[in-house]
């Protein structure tokens, strides 16, 4: 448990977004961060939920939830006293056009310091081509009291795109004391393999199903299980119901400490990403848990992953690369328990969650 510290000022009240905190509704790495602050830090809250639920067709209904977004945040901006918004952002077209939007409602007409809390995105590594979009992006950057992102890599990139604005390094960061007492992981015949996630195209999903065609004659040495939900689950499960011999479960959405249990009933965490990760939550808690973490060099998860170390980076998300990582660690020609060690240790030293909720604290309280 995060230790509350004594206010150096009168609490402030903060409007921060993310999308759902129902773990049933929405798989999102946003959603766990923004529900750590939320239960952890001495301010005071309003949330405001922000992003489609998971299953959410892209139709007139859909539409509409977008719309309602806008008038909720006039009415809270209306009705409810708050000083500080903390803007959570991943830089991917729809939602860039919609928390611009929301920028211009709480900064443009309602006059709120604004804090900019950057989750990676396709346009985080790529500058966009779209004047449009090239335009919000420039706007939202200079008119933010503070920018959040998760690594000097990231803050590097920025600066040359925007500028030296007011730039604040942040990783991400895991509760690990709610795992104090979970169990030493028990030993298995076969190597597990974990994906934990939302289930979409760009988290390298594919990936991992055409990669067993590479892997059939060791189908009886590993197994695979999957968590979460997502656009694409069904498309993905039908696609591994075609591939015969494969020991995989589908388990649907996990969340508080039956994650936990998930993450220490495995031995390797799988995450070949196309793009778009700044440095995921879900990555982070399987190297909490002491699990291998098998991911893709993208953003700012080479600056929290030494290769074969602390766990193992694919250059790229190919299912011939990610089936050769995963041959040597069944084969045991990688050390899983050493690199997982390795990986619970970094996390414990560099990621716990009081420090980060402190450095929050902090910042709220300089530009308030």
């Amino acid at each position: 448990m995060v230790q509350k510290r004594i206010p150096v000022m009168p609490v402030r009240r903060i409007l921060i977004t993310s999308p759902s905190l129902n773990v049933k509704e929405n798989v999102s790495g946003i959603s766990s961060l923004v529900a750590d602050i939320l239960n952890y830090s001495q301010f005071k809250f309003l949330h405001l939920q922000l992003g489609s639920k998971d299953g959410f067709k892209k139709n007139l209904a859909w539409a509409g939830s977008q719309l309602s977004a806008f008038i909720k945040v006039f009415l809270t901006s209306i009705f409810r006293k708050y000083e500080i918004v903390h803007l959570n952002v991943g830089l991917e077209k729809n939602s860039i056009i919609r928390d611009s939007m929301v920028f211009f409602i709480v900064k443009g007409i309602f006059n709120k310091k604004v804090i900019l809390h950057v989750h990676g995105g396709f346009f985080l590594m790529n500058e966009a081509k779209s004047r449009m979009l090239n335009f919000m992006l420039k706007k939202i950057f200079n008119k933010a009291e503070a920018v959040i992102v998760l690594s000097n890599l990231e803050k590097g990139i920025l600066e040359k795109r925007y500028g030296n604005l007011s730039f604040h390094v942040f990783p991400n960061a895991v509760d690990i004391a709610s795992i104090k007492n979970m169990n030493t992981r028990v030993s298995s015949e076969k190597v597990r393999f974990i994906f934990i996630g939302r289930i979409i195209k760009t988290k390298g999903i594919y990936t991992i199903s055409e990669s067993m065609k590479y892997l059939s004659k060791y189908f009886d040495r590993f197994s695979l299980s999957i968590f979460g939900n997502g656009p694409e689950v069904d498309e993905w499960i039908a696609s591994l119901n075609k591939i015969e011999g494969l020991d995989y479960t589908y388990n649907g959405v996990v969340g508080g400490s039956d994650k936990w249990k998930a993450l220490y009933g495995a031995d390797v965490f799988l995450l070949p990403a196309l793009h778009s990760e700044g440095m995921p939550i879900a990555m982070l808690e399987a190297m909490a848990a002491a699990c291998v973490v098998v991911v893709t060099d993208v953003a700012s998860i080479k600056t929290v992953i030494k290769d074969y170390s602390n766990g193992i980076l694919l250059s790229e998300s190919s299912p011939e690369q990610l089936a050769s990582v995963m041959e040597k660690l069944i084969l045991g020609k990688a050390d899983k328990e050493l690199i997982g060690q390795n990986a619970m240790q970094y996390v414990q030293n560099n990621l716990s969650l009081p420090n980060y909720i402190h450095k929050l604290e902090d910042l709220y309280i300089s530009i308030s």
